[in-house]
């Protein structure tokens, strides 16, 4: 086999326990919430995992399937009538040139949030982050449940296997019920399946066993290397964990990190470029002999290809990175890497507005994603000529795909392509908002769109015969008029990041609890050791979803300290003064941080409206102050019905 001139190690053909791999790239299962009801693939699940093999890596493995009928979160293998359908999908993944594999899963507590059902566990203890949202204490189950549960998932296994899938994955990790009883925090259990890690992971091994006398072929284990939960697993009990696994007959151990209760490693959020926790992958790899996949944080293939080069894994899992770009590894075998759409690990398409809603996994930059309804870039008979005024992700979003589609686009921007992207990915962990700005750049550069490196004026599209105008030009900090906002010590967040948050001062009050006021108190907090307070009017901190979750995980780990109800009314002498519940209260402290949010600008808009007969659309934050997937999902939606 001729080496890959570009990332030989990525595509190097491997072997699990004879199995043949075309390359060691491995599509990890996401859940994709397009199979029915009933857990039976539809229409849609084909086309998505048709498109998923075609994407190049080696082994894709399907949505995750349950293992009992009532227990299924997406997709179900729990009895032989799913035999048929699922060996549709299996075939689809072959045909496509890729492994096909199936992750078999029974979700315990993770049901909570997806379908409601009865929750069980290895222990009755307490879900935080789903019991807040209305859900209960799990049951635990009986030691005759547990032996029915060892059976479900050989008999899944097995069906998996009749089905025509050539890999089996069992999840264990991330919170799952296998997870629950390997997790001393949450097992706590007092016979034969708690208490010691021989006993912890007692039912694991039992499921093991059942599953190779039931089956032939390779079987992958997955598991947390970590779970960072205070008195959770650890490193050094899953290495033994890993080792058990080979004992009694795993083929491969597939790694992943956290659990959905520590949202901050389990979603891989706040996490800076790279793959996670490279060093403790490391120590699992160094103490078995059967290969290790490994996934988190694997965005480019460059990354991939080094952690095959040093020896941290023999497989590397996309995951995410597959949702924003499902050619990400074809790319890669063709030495385009810099045509990769990047994932920049926001979780709002994948987690907040698909899996953890119950509705169809999106993507934030990749409006495409499972849109197989429709052609994803369908080519006009009436080209317009068409300017586009600004090129953050609305814009630049809109000028490619308005381009693809067949019009005559031309893109203004006074500043680099990319927009406010540039101070977004300030912050360590938010670099591939960086690589989005850099991807824009390279593909517009690489397109048929003509790039005006200057602000447009109304005069200049009033004179420029455009047939539309769409304004993306961002949205503008808002302003306040408050007494002493004019004293040297106090900053607006923006004009922070433009500087590298460098802040002569040690004690600062950060006001605004947005994401912006989030990102810069912990900047402030991690990266430069300040003691910093970060403020809110409101009842709480508004920051959305997984990624509220994670940054007040973040922020309460740096020791920023916050306070809600907080109203600033003035900057006096250099302290800011709030309006409390107690009355004002002034603060002592060296330097005040302002983020009080954003404002439309469409006034562009209305001036062109004034001067020109042309039809007109505003997008972006220029419409309403949102996040990165509104932006792109609307310049796309735009783009297509101009």
């Amino acid at each position: 086999m001729k080496k890959n001139q570009h990332f030989p190690k990525l595509f190097e053909r491997g072997y699990i326990a004879g199995l043949e791999i075309k390359n060691r790239i491995v599509r990890q299962p996401m859940g994709t919430e397009l199979g029915n009801p009933d857990g039976s693939p539809s229409w849609a699940t084909v086309k998505a995992y048709a498109e998923a093999a075609d994407g190049g890596a080696g082994i894709v493995y399907m949505d995750n399937a349950g293992v009992t009928q009532f227990h299924h979160v997406g997709l179900s293998i729990a009895s032989d009538p799913y035999i048929g359908p699922m060996s549709i999908l299996a075939k689809t993944l072959k045909h496509h040139g890729a492994v096909p594999g199936l992750q078999i899963v029974h979700p315990g507590r993770d049901a909570a949030f997806v379908a409601g059902d009865d929750l069980i566990s290895s222990s009755r203890v307490m879900w935080e982050p789903w019991y807040e949202n209305g859900g209960g204490v799990p049951r635990e189950l009986t030691i005759e449940e547990i032996h029915e549960f060892v059976e479900a998932f050989g008999d899944a296994a097995e069906r998996g296997q009749r089905a025509g899938f050539e890999i089996i994955d069992v999840h264990s990790a991330c919170g799952v019920l296998l997870s629950n009883f390997l997790s001393p925090l949450n097992n706590t259990r007092t016979d034969m399946y708690g208490g010691s890690l021989h006993n912890r992971m007692r039912f694991l091994m039992e499921v093991i066993r059942n599953i190779k006398q039931k089956t032939s072929v390779p079987l992958s284990i997955r598991l947390s290397g970590c779970d960072f939960e205070p008195g959770g697993i650890t490193i050094e009990e899953t290495i033994e964990v890993a080792k058990a696994c080979e004992r009694m007959g795993a083929d491969v151990i597939n790694i992943t990190w956290g659990s959905h209760a520590e949202v901050v490693n389990a979603a891989g959020l706040l996490s800076p470029h790279g793959a996670n926790h490279v060093d403790m992958a490391k120590r699992i790899k160094d103490a078995v002999s059967i290969p290790v996949m490994l996934c988190g944080g694997i965005y480019t293939p460059e990354i991939g290809e080094q952690l095959l080069e040093d020896g941290v894994c023999d497989y590397v899992g996309i995951g995410k990175p597959a949702l924003a770009d499902p050619f990400w590894a074809k790319k890669a075998e063709e030495g385009r890497s810099g045509d990769i759409r990047p994932c920049i690990g926001c979780g709002v398409g994948c987690h907040d507005r698909g899996m953890l809603s119950g509705g169809m996994v999106q993507c934030a930059v990749n409006p495409t994603l499972y849109q197989f309804d429709r052609e994803y870039f369908p080519k006009t008979d009436r080209p317009k000529k068409v300017a586009i005024i600004g090129a953050g992700p609305a814009g630049s979003t809109a000028a490619l795909t308005a381009a693809e589609c067949g019009h005559d686009v031309t893109l203004f921007e006074g500043r680099e392509v990319g927009g406010v992207l540039k101070e977004a990915s300030v912050p360590v962990y938010k670099e591939d908002l960086g690589l989005l700005g850099k991807y824009y750049q390279r593909q517009i550069a690489k397109s048929n769109v003509k790039l005006v490196e200057e602000n447009a004026t109304p005069e200049t599209i009033a004179t420029g015969d455009f047939d539309a105008v769409i304004v993306a030009t961002g949205g503008k900090v808002r302003e306040l008029n408050l007494p002493g906002l004019d004293s040297d010590n106090v900053i607006y967040a923006m004009d922070l990041m433009k500087q590298g948050c460098q802040l002569d001062a040690d004690k600062v009050v950060v006001v605004g609890g947005g994401i912006v006021g989030a990102e810069a108190a912990l900047i402030l907090a991690e990266d430069f050791g300040k003691d910093v307070t970060i403020t809110t009017r409101q009842d709480n901190f508004f920051v959305p979803g997984v990624m509220g979750i994670a940054y007040m995980t973040r922020l309460a780990m740096a020791g920023v300290k916050t306070k809600t109800r907080a109203n600033l009314v003035e900057v006096k002498d250099g302290k800011p003064v709030f309006s409390t519940m107690n009355g004002l209260e002034m603060m002592d402290v060296d330097a005040v941080v302002v983020s009080p949010g954003f404002l439309p600008t469409s006034q562009m808009r209305d001036d062109i409206e004034q001067i020109a007969d042309v039809d007109t659309y505003v997008i972006g934050d220029a419409k309403a102050p949102r996040l990165v997937m509104d932006a792109v999902h609307e310049g796309y939606k735009t783009a297509i019905n101009l």
